[in-house]
């Protein structure tokens, strides 16, 4: 018998679909569920590298939100969680097929996926199904946007592949949240899957919302299972839409690390643990004067390595970064930050760009030479500690920065200054050194970034538990869709 099936929806984007369907799958994995997440198609530029789910398969990228998913039900990501993932660029889209670059679409999205990206994924939730007791689906964007029912694969196909039951998801905090949640159940192309409304993110008292949600039950049939209050659920964010505006001070004394918030921002997840290590605060930033202050600059991963090094150009901030090394400030690439420090970007193929050669920004004896063939490798379990990019990096001098499991050395470091491809969690060697050279105590003991993650989901998890009508999604869940 095919796994029962789970689906979450919201309302709009970062409603809070992918941290509470995290929370449930922790639940029912605690309740003795095997459950394992799905997302038919993902936007978004924070994506790891995925074990292969077929014999032989190679390990590919999947989103990053799948991996956190994977986390809570407690089992390992792969490709099957999320078989299409788009990776936008500046001018469209890179589309990515089971964790493979299988082309690009263009900026304005036209035109529907073709049936054989529509098939495979198909055959991704039936192995799901065939292998666990439960599959918690998560809808992308809102399946309100009457423009896209007809090529709207994370939504409506999904819904309807997966004969899921809903759980529609609202932002109180944004405001309107009866009339989103009422006009999203109005324009779905679902409605009678919609088995109940979550609210999330309540500032205040909830006694407040009753005849809100009575109305809203006698407009559509349609239970409230939820009204969860607003708490930061300390979790990566899935994209740049949810890193702070602003800068955030926890320690008056703490080590300050500017990210430099560039335009095509990818995996940024890279530094949740750097940013919850004792002595260090994390800001990001474009403004040239807030990145001029920071004692430590980090270049962070890019889609878009030659757009975003002239964008950065254009602000002047190679210049920002230039004087910060020069003054001994240590600076840190990954990816496509590193490949921003070497000298010269060559583009021989037009991977990237029209450009065949970049200057860089000369900070460390390295070049990079852009091959259409992306390396996506893993490098530790459960997705953390992995490659994604395109060519191949080459050192002319300075020392490597480790050595990898097959003994072949990776990553750059001269002086202060050092690049890295690997993506999960900035060294923390590194950040060590640096804490020491700045006079600064580091923590005794060595920070486990994993099982700091596992604390945060279980505090997660129990906020929702507290707030949601959990037996009657479990119900809802057994009965299956209407």
């Amino acid at each position: 018998m095919p796994a029962r099936t789970l689906m979450i929806q919201g309302t709009a984007s970062h409603a809070g679909k992918t941290v509470i369907a995290a929370a449930l799958g922790r639940l029912f994995w605690r309740a003795g569920w095997r459950v394992a997440p799905f997302k038919a198609q993902n936007l978004s530029l924070n994506a790891v590298v995925a074990a292969g789910a077929q014999e032989g398969e190679a390990p590919g990228e999947i989103g990053w939100a799948q991996a956190l998913q994977a986390r809570a039900c407690g089992v390992e990501p792969t490709l099957d969680m999320n078989p299409v993932l788009l990776k936008p660029e500046p001018s469209g889209c890179q589309l990515i097929v089971r964790g493979r670059v299988a082309g690009r679409l263009p900026a304005d999205g036209a035109g529907a996926f073709a049936p054989a990206v529509v098939a495979t994924a198909g055959e991704a939730l039936a192995r799901l199904r065939a292998a666990y007791d439960l599959v918690i689906l998560e809808g992308a964007g809102s399946p309100a946007e009457i423009n896209l029912h007809e090529r709207d694969l994370a939504n409506r196909w999904a819904a309807e592949a997966a004969d899921a039951p809903i759980l529609l998801v609202g932002d109180i905090s944004r405001g309107g949240v009866f009339a989103a949640l009422l006009g999203t159940w109005m324009l779905s192309p679902h409605p009678q899957r919609i088995a109940g409304f979550i609210i999330n993110k309540l500032h205040g008292g909830a006694a407040s919302l009753a005849p809100g949600l009575e109305e809203l039950e006698r407009r559509t049939g349609v239970p409230t299972l939820g009204v969860i209050p607003w708490r930061d659920p300390e979790l990566p964010e899935e994209d740049s839409l949810g890193l702070p505006a602003a800068r955030r001070r926890r320690e008056a004394n703490a080590m300050q690390v500017g990210v430099v918030r560039l335009p095509h921002i990818a995996n940024f997840t890279d530094f949740d643990t750097l940013a919850r290590m004792p002595g260090v605060e994390v800001f990001y930033s474009w403004d040239a004067a807030e990145l001029a202050a920071a004692e430590v600059l980090i270049l962070p991963g890019t889609k878009s390595t030659v757009a975003d090094l002239e964008a950065l150009r254009e602000r002047k901030l190679d210049a920002v970064i230039q004087t910060a090394a020069a003054r001994g400030v240590p600076v840190l690439g990954i990816c496509g930050g590193y490949q921003m420090l070497g000298e010269e970007i060559v583009d021989r193929e037009g991977v990237e760009s029209a450009r065949a050669r970049t200057q860089g920004l000369g900070l460390l004896p390295v070049w990079t030479e852009f091959a259409a063939a992306k390396r996506t490798e893993r490098l530790g379990g459960s997705g953390f500690g992995y490659c994604i990019h395109h060519g191949r990096i080459h050192r002319r001098g300075g020392e490597a920065l480790h050595a990898l499991a097959d003994g072949s050395a990776e990553g750059c470091r001269q002086a202060r200054i050092a690049g890295t491809v690997m993506h999960g969690g900035v060294p923390e060697t590194l950040i060590a050194q640096w804490l020491e050279w700045s006079g600064r105590e580091t923590t005794a003991s060595p920070w486990d970034g994993v099982a700091d993650l596992d604390m945060r989901l279980e505090r997660w998890t129990e906020h929702v538990r507290a707030h949601v009508a959990w037996e009657r999604i479990v119900a809802r869940v057994e009965t299956g869709a209407k």
